[in-house]
């Protein structure tokens, strides 16, 4: 088995593995639902932590890296957008709400940064890292308004709502993995060389973050309920995710960078499916989570067959 066939078994094992064994556990009743809490912030605050400074470490530090956030931006509202657009004739306001988030939020951490690493290596790791903060921000400071937004206007009769202070919303355990990227950020500015050891150590923890972050989404998968809700609305998604934004950003990309790491790295993170993010969301504020799922699903099934192996192709 050479090196490309190595990368994709697994990135298949990395990606089907966990999520058969969560659904396997959630069958049989084996896991509570503490435990997949635990697990959850476990990956977020500790691992991510850990992964944020050895990648961070790693990267150098140039104008062109200076851009990525930009991009990283173009990359979570473009779809918005779109995707207000394009559901501007759903008269749910529940549904609607589910597709907009759906269009919005990528799996750009878990599934983009596996693939990223895998095809591209630490270097491109430590710049999906850089997306993912902004993601992680975007997700607290404006998705959780704009589902608030779409569940008010499916209220009738308005109760109170809990508002939170800015303090609450920006500093959160949840961020702590940026503390590991100003750590990792200063040694590499600092000219700090990076002992070798820590290669494997880093691309052990990446495959053990992947499942870590997607038993869960197996112990949250609902088949039934995702098959379903799937209607041509979800379909709409899918141009957006793999055609217009990957088309934009690479446009951009090939204007504003020289890197090539730089560019496969937007390109793939902008192709990335819907986020198992996008169901916790709709859950917290009682948007339809079938739709989530139901988008979750197809698009993770086509980013497999069909992006996926043509990143492994070209890049």
């Amino acid at each position: 088995m050479d090196d490309s066939q190595l990368r994709v078994v697994l990135l298949l094992v990395d990606l089907i593995g966990p999520i058969t064994l969560g659904y396997i556990l959630k069958v049989k009743n084996l896991v509570r639902p503490a435990f997949t809490d635990f697990m959850i912030k476990f990956n977020v605050r500790g691992l991510f932590t850990v992964l944020a400074f050895v990648s961070f470490w790693k990267l150098k530090f140039t104008s062109e890296v200076a851009l990525i956030p930009v991009l990283g931006l173009l990359i979570l509202f473009l779809p918005y957008f779109i995707g207000m657009a394009i559901t501007r004739r759903v008269a749910d306001p529940l549904e609607r709400g589910a597709l907009v988030v759906s269009s919005m939020l990528g799996n750009t951490s878990t599934l983009g940064g596996l693939i990223c690493f895998l095809i591209l290596g630490a270097t491109s790791y430590a710049y999906v890292q850089v997306i993912g903060v902004l993601q992680s921000l975007v997700l607290i400071l404006f998705c959780f308004p704009i589902c608030q937004k779409f569940r008010d206007m499916a209220q009738t009769n308005r109760g109170l709502t809990h508002k939170r202070s800015l303090k609450d919303l920006l500093f959160t355990w949840n961020q702590v993995s940026i503390l590991g990227m100003l750590a990792g950020a200063a040694l590499s500015l600092k000219g700090v060389p990076q002992p070798a050891f820590f290669d494997p150590i880093f691309a052990a923890l990446v495959h053990v973050s992947a499942w870590i972050q997607l038993l869960p989404v197996g112990l949250m998968l609902n088949i039934t309920a995702a098959r379903r809700a799937m209607n041509k609305n979800v379909f709409m998604i899918l141009p957006v995710k793999f055609i217009v934004l990957p088309a934009i950003i690479w446009g951009l990309s090939r204007l504003l960078f020289s890197d090539h790491t730089i560019t496969s790295t937007l390109v793939i993170q902008a192709a990335c499916p819907v986020a198992i993010n996008t169901v916790f969301c709709c859950a917290i504020y009682g948007l339809k989570t079938d739709i989530a799922m139901a988008a979750f699903a197809l698009s993770t099934l086509v980013f497999m067959v069909t992006l996926c192996p043509l990143f492994f192709i070209l890049l």
